[in-house]
């Protein structure tokens, strides 16, 4: 009998309906709930997660320790529960839970039916586990070889990972990064969580089977579609993880490209962390304009010195900063002073007042289409390095 099987099999000898969640509290089998379903037990089974109350009352009671059924007292709104531990070979694997009959005895919860029926569970769980933890380090070493191996490695990684149907057959291939927290406190434990999720997300949307590691820390995503940046937000947002971070590359026509795509998404994660302001926790490749050429030079080296002298000068002055942002906006509007006074609140007069300032600054003729493109150039630049 399949896993399955044995779950609906424990449920009918307990009599009631059963949830199974492994170790980490995800929900991996439940069954058949017939009738009416408490909002708890609904939210579980369609979140295919424990709540963080449920689980703590789980942690408090001691159920892990415990070596039996531990009945837990009503949470809220919420009915009791009595939940078990499930242990292959004395190591905790999961956790069966229900809600139990008012004259339901406290002795018949551990009848030796019942904690075989457990056993195997706990058993079934930890070959789960084992298979995913295969499924994982195949998975790892097959997107290794096609994001950093060299020509042959990334063919060979692509057709193992078709073949063995890892990754669906598809006209474009793009991929997407994910980043939690800065260059010196990064975490893989999170990237990887946010890839867990990632593809959760993907795979209930679509049949199409996406596949996603975390290398050198970085959570990568390699998808048989495009990235759509709505949903790449929407994920991101939805993560509640503070510097969550992701940026997805163009597609590719073949697999074996898509380490391409790879390299422009981790190009595209640059802007979240040096332009923020501009792009928020997500960017994509296709939005970054002129900022494609720039994220690529060496920003944590560049200081003010590297800047051309009318930046430098502008920068150096005490009004600089606002001098230098109302300059930029002029420049982001094509010189159009109406709109820029428009855009930044402030009468036509004072703009040009401004721009009386900026020019005996800059020591520069800002009708020059050479001079524009220059500041402009040079202020964005300073943006991304920290400059300014």
């Amino acid at each position: 009998m399949n896993f399955d099987g044995r779950v609906q099999e424990l449920a009918e000898r307990i009599g009631r309906p059963v949830i199974v969640f492994d170790h980490d509290f995800n929900v991996v089998a439940f069954s058949v709930h017939e009738g009416e379903i408490d909002r708890a037990r609904l939210s579980m089974i369609l979140s295919h997660r424990g709540s963080t109350r449920a689980t703590e009352m789980i942690r408090e009671h001691g159920v892990e320790r415990a070596d039996g059924a531990v009945l837990i007292p009503v949470i809220g709104d919420s009915p009791p529960r009595v939940v078990a531990a499930l242990r292959y070979q004395g190591r905790l694997t999961g956790y069966v839970s229900y809600v139990p009959r008012d004259d339901e005895p406290a002795e018949g919860r551990d009848a030796p039916d019942i904690q075989a029926l457990r056993a195997e569970l706990g058993a079934n769980l930890a070959a789960r586990a084992a298979a995913e933890r295969e499924g994982s380090d195949r998975v790892l070493r097959l997107a290794t070889g096609l994001l950093h191996g060299d020509a042959r490695e990334r063919q060979s990684a692509a057709e193992e990972l078709l073949q063995a149907g890892l990754i669906s057959s598809s006209t474009v291939y793009a991929a997407m990064v994910f980043l939690v927290g800065d260059e010196d406190d990064r975490s893989a434990a999170m990237s990887r969580l946010v890839v867990d999720r990632a593809l959760a997300r993907i795979s209930s949307i679509t049949s199409r089977t996406s596949i996603g590691t975390v290398i050198d820390g970085e959570g990568v995503l390699v998808i048989p579609h495009e990235v759509n940046p709505q949903r790449l937000e929407s994920l991101i947002a939805g993560l509640s993880f503070p510097g969550a971070r992701g940026a997805g590359g163009s597609p590719r026509a073949s697999l074996v490209d898509v380490h391409e795509s790879r390299r422009e998404a981790q190009i595209a994660i640059r802007a979240t962390a040096y332009a923020p302001q501009r792009y928020g926790a997500t960017a994509i490749w296709d939005g970054l304009g002129v900022d494609r050429l720039l994220l690529q030079l060496p920003l944590d080296r560049l200081t003010m010195q590297d800047m051309p002298d009318g930046v430098r000068r502008l920068l150096a002055v005490s009004s600089g900063a606002d001098l230098a942002s109302t300059l930029e906006s002029y420049l982001d509007n094509g010189a159009d002073a109406q709109r820029t006074a428009r855009m930044l609140h402030i009468h036509r007069s004072t703009l040009y007042y401004r721009l009386d300032r900026i020019r005996t600054i800059v020591d520069a003729d800002l009708s020059d289409g050479v001079v524009r493109h220059e500041l402009h150039t040079a202020l964005r630049v300073a943006t991304l390095a920290g400059i300014r």
